[in-house]
């Protein structure tokens, strides 16, 4: 046991004194030599290392992050679908507002005899779809002071037809295009007096127009103010083609709409109003 410990003492004296003479020779410079062949031999081995070691580190650092990337993404795509969403609001607001003035500007021009028109505006809210250009649902009723009888228009007083029935919150409009649709009308240029009648579809009729008035192609036809619920002046159409025979009282034309009734949106409710 006495030899065992000799030798631990013995071995423990060496590696202190090496270590000290290590030290000794590092501090004065003696070992830079010797560092720099160390170096030198171990950095292709560093180099051979280094490049799957900074793919792992990066694949580490990757994997970690991802679950931030995939927040922010989300984040990113909240706020453009935001964005896309106030944009088409505006956008809606605007074209709102377009119509509106364009509508309350063709007021004042039929403003005749002290007689004005109160515009209330609404949307479509269902049409037939059984009977294409007979009906459109509107989300203007009782509420909203909407009455039988009215005249509904679109932009720029275009006439599309008349209240037929009124709910609370919604009303039944027939259009001028339904067979059971009459309008008591007038020609823009001659003032020739006839009655506008629906003839299926997307086309109207004006009849009953006396053999002794003169109408030509190309002349708007307008509401004449005849009815009491309607006001005069309202748009309808043009006639594009003449039908008459000697042998006949009364002859016809046909109008040519200038609504699109396949797309009707925004509508204008109109009602009289006396200054």
């Amino acid at each position: 046991m006495s030899k065992n410990f000799n030798s631990k003492i013995t071995l423990f004296v060496f590696l202190l004194v090496v270590s000290t003479l290590l030290i000794f020779f590092n501090s004065a410079g003696y070992l830079n030599g010797v560092k720099g062949f160390v170096v030198y031999a171990i950095n292709p081995a560093q180099k051979i290392f280094q490049a799957p070691s900074n793919k792992i580190n990066s694949l580490f650092y990757t994997i970690k992050n991802i679950n931030k990337f995939k927040e922010k993404n989300l984040d990113l795509q909240k706020e453009n679908l935001d964005l896309i969403y106030e944009n088409s609001l505006l956008k809606e607001t605007q074209k709102e507002n377009e119509i509106l003035r364009e509508q309350l500007r063709f007021s004042n021009d039929i403003c005749l005899n002290e007689e004005c028109i109160n515009w209330k505006m609404g949307q479509v809210i269902g049409r037939n779809s059984d009977n294409y250009g007979e009906y459109l649902i509107i989300d203007l009723g009782k509420r909203q002071g909407v009455r039988e009888n009215l005249a509904v228009t679109v932009s720029r007083g275009t006439l599309i037809g008349k209240i037929t029935e009124v709910f609370n919150n919604s009303a039944r409009v027939m259009l001028i295009t339904n067979p059971e649709s009459t309008v008591n009308s007038i020609t823009k240029t001659t003032r020739a007096n006839g009655v506008t009648k629906g003839s299926y579809a997307t086309g109207v009729k004006l009849e009953m127009i006396n053999q002794n008035e003169r109408i030509f192609e190309d002349d708007i036809v307008i509401t004449s103010g005849l009815e009491k619920e309607i006001p005069k002046g309202l748009i309808i159409g043009k006639i594009y083609s003449i039908e008459e025979s000697a042998n006949e009282i009364f002859k016809q034309a046909n109008i040519d709409l200038f609504a699109d009734f396949g797309y009707i949106e925004k509508v204008f409710v109109a009602e009289k109003n006396s200054k």
